[in-house]
């Protein structure tokens, strides 16, 4: 039979467990092939000729290579965790760091680069003066599971996805981005924008925001605990 979905995820993440007993749900196993690992597995050679109607990244930590992408007979997805304004690395970071009062997450046509292709469909919500990186993390995680369902029964019922008018708004921040933001310098920041960039570096068992002294870095601790979400 056929390879429907090929689906690429994290594992050890309670989100992509769900999102894979949703798929189960509409799909028989022979309709489709999960793909879980962690930042620096190497994907297996065999991925290149499965040749399925659609690709599926839901918190991959694969960037997927074109040639693989170009091989989804249909489309190739990606479901990101932040809304057109946050393509890229860091997202809830700079959300947090700019004080955005809504935030989202985005389902997104994907293409040989990370956040620009066409834009599927969007969830929002509101941030709270409370939420922090972490929080902003987990309300995007269930976002994101309700976009999830939503298109596998589009998939399952009549094959056509939605179509978005939104656009991104910017280009992809980069890891560089997030560093550089994290940074914090006594003599050019003032003390609100210190408090901006700490609170937005913040993230249990994470290197966030620190000082840097004659190219030494010098970071500040956070909470000594496993995150809410991994």
């Amino acid at each position: 039979m056929d390879i429907k979905i090929l689906l690429f995820s994290k594992k050890k993440n309670i989100f992509c467990d769900y999102a894979e007993t949703i798929l189960k749900s509409y799909f028989i196993s022979q309709q489709f092939v999960s793909l879980r690992g962690v930042v620096g597995d190497r994907l297996d050679d065999e991925v290149r000729f499965y040749n399925p109607n659609y690709i599926i990244s839901f918190v991959s930590p694969w960037i997927i290579p074109k040639e693989i992408l170009n091989s989804a007979k249909i489309a190739a997805i990606n479901f990101h965790p932040g809304s057109p304004e946050y393509p890229g690395s860091g997202c809830y970071n700079f959300a947090i760091y700019e004080q955005c009062k809504r935030y989202g997450v985005t389902v997104h046509h994907m293409d040989e680069k990370v956040d620009t292709g066409d834009i599927i469909a969007t969830s929002y919500f509101d941030i709270a003066p409370f939420d922090t990186a972490e929080t902003l993390k987990l309300k995007s995680m269930n976002h994101l599971l309700y976009l999830f369902e939503k298109i596998i029964s589009c998939i399952a019922s009549d094959g056509i996805l939605p179509k978005s008018d939104e656009k991104w708004k910017r280009k992809p921040f980069t890891k560089k981005d997030m560093y550089e933001m994290f940074e914090i310098n006594p003599l050019k920041h003032d003390e609100d924008e210190i408090k901006r960039r700490i609170k937005a570096a913040e993230y249990p068992l994470c290197r966030g925001a620190y000082i840097n002294v004659n190219n030494q870095r010098f970071y500040l601790e956070y909470e000594n605990r496993k995150p809410i979400v991994e």
